[in-house]
């Protein structure tokens, strides 16, 4: 007996153990001036550090996402969730006033749900500080923030749209939803009381893709056809963010008509005009495959770069290519604002960029581009005047912060 009690504790011990390293090795999120995890702390008599408003139809799967990905990076985070957490939906004002932070996540159909305005309402007259997210995909209720805009009651939108809350866009592949999170994640913590003296608070978290200072160890001669409008500025950006030095750096950029000889990659990027403006570009296209050189597809998403739908390719793209199987191959997204740093991750890797060697060396040389993600400039107005009402709260008052000092997890290697 006393020898099966022994192995079924040694059992439990080991598993503890296992269990305990996993942990450690999930990645949370940190500050870029210490490296350290930061102190995440909430006022007395509040419940949730965020609350979550959405609408079931069109914005349920992203939230759920949102709050477990939060806790994962900022372990003592409190999040409101309806699912977990709504006990009386008649009570849905007193779980605003126990939040201190309020999400909004914008969809079709978010403004015309009575209880989602009542959300929005109660968090206006409550001054609670927003920060609003906005779904990007029309198949699952994403819109322009002017179509979103336009569902909301006009009373409401200058206090929602005008008033510079942080915002940032859902993107729902897995490589851009890190930069949104921390975007959440930064205006979560300006608003709690460890930090009410800043305006921004830049944060990482180890092995993201925006952070990734990668080299081309091996000469990459990249054609961007003149035949393909749009192609010539995404390899630019290219290499401005990881082979500003085209000289010592690897990667040549070709703009001739007719492809070079040395060419190695082929960059197709696809926009509105692509094998619209310009017809000689399919039959580059399908030279290129014939002689086996390697198509970098980049997929346009910036409206003001011509972005468009995947599906658009499939109408003006030549049958004969869609037949080939040029689209078996995944095209790489090409985001606007803070997610395009991971599109140029992305784009990079595809073209044989692999980690740097030396960092400090790429940074000595000004190859890196450090990549942290801070709220945009865009976003500080709303917060700022949420700062100045919080601070000036007595003394008194400022004593009455619960501490939630964030888990210290070793960082993932």
């Amino acid at each position: 007996m006393i020898i099966l009690v022994a192995v079924v504790l040694a059992f439990f011990l080991v598993g503890a153990i296992v269990a305990a390293r996993r942990v450690a090795k999930i990645p949370t999120i940190r500050l870029v001036s210490t490296k350290q995890p930061p102190e995440l702390s909430i006022v007395r008599g509040l419940t949730w550090h965020l609350f979550n408003s959405h609408i079931w139809s069109t914005g349920q799967d992203a939230v759920k996402v949102i709050k477990g990905e939060l806790e994962q990076l900022l372990p003592d985070i409190k999040v409101f969730l309806d699912v977990d957490d709504l006990k009386d939906i008649g009570a849905l004002e007193e779980y605003i006033q126990s939040s201190q932070v309020i999400l909004f996540f914008l969809s079709q159909g978010y403004f015309r749900s009575k209880n989602c305005l009542r959300e929005v309402r109660s968090s206006l007259e409550k001054d609670k500080p927003l920060v609003l997210v906005q779904e990007a995909d029309p198949e699952k209720g994403g819109g322009t923030l002017q179509a979103l805009r336009d569902e909301c009651p006009e009373d409401l939108q200058p206090a929602i749209f005008d008033n510079d809350w942080p915002l940032t866009i859902w993107y729902r592949i897995d490589e851009f939803q890190l930069i949104s999170l921390k975007i959440i994640a930064e205006a979560v913590l300006l608003c709690s009381p460890n930090f009410l003296d800043r305006t921004s608070l830049p944060l990482c978290v180890s092995g993201e893709l925006e952070s990734q200072s990668l080299a081309f160890s091996k000469p990459c001669t990249l054609w961007a056809s003149p035949a393909n409008a749009g192609s010539l500025a995404l390899a630019d950006e290219i290499a401005a963010a990881f082979a500003p030095d085209r000289e010592t750096a690897g990667l040549t950029i070709c703009t001739t008509d007719d492809r070079p000889a040395s060419a190695t990659h082929m960059l197709l990027y696809l926009n509105e005009d692509s094998f619209v403006s310009d017809e000689r570009l399919a039959e580059q296209v399908k030279q290129a495959r014939q002689d086996r050189l390697k198509i970098v597809m980049a997929h346009e998403n910036d409206p003001a770069l011509g972005g468009c739908q995947f599906s658009r390719f499939f109408e003006v793209t030549p049958q004969e290519l869609i037949a080939g199987g040029l689209y078996k191959d995944l095209a790489k997204s090409c985001f606007p604002g803070h997610h395009r740093k991971v599109s140029l991750v992305l784009l990079a890797k595809s073209l044989g960029a692999t980690p740097a060697r030396s960092r400090a060396g790429l940074l000595a040389s000004g190859s890196v581009v450090e990549g942290s993600t801070s709220l945009a400039k865009r976003s500080l107005g709303g917060l700022s005047r949420v700062f100045a009402k919080m601070s000036s709260r007595s003394s008194a008052e400022a004593r009455d912060v619960s501490g939630g000092e964030a888990s210290s997890v070793q960082q993932q290697v």
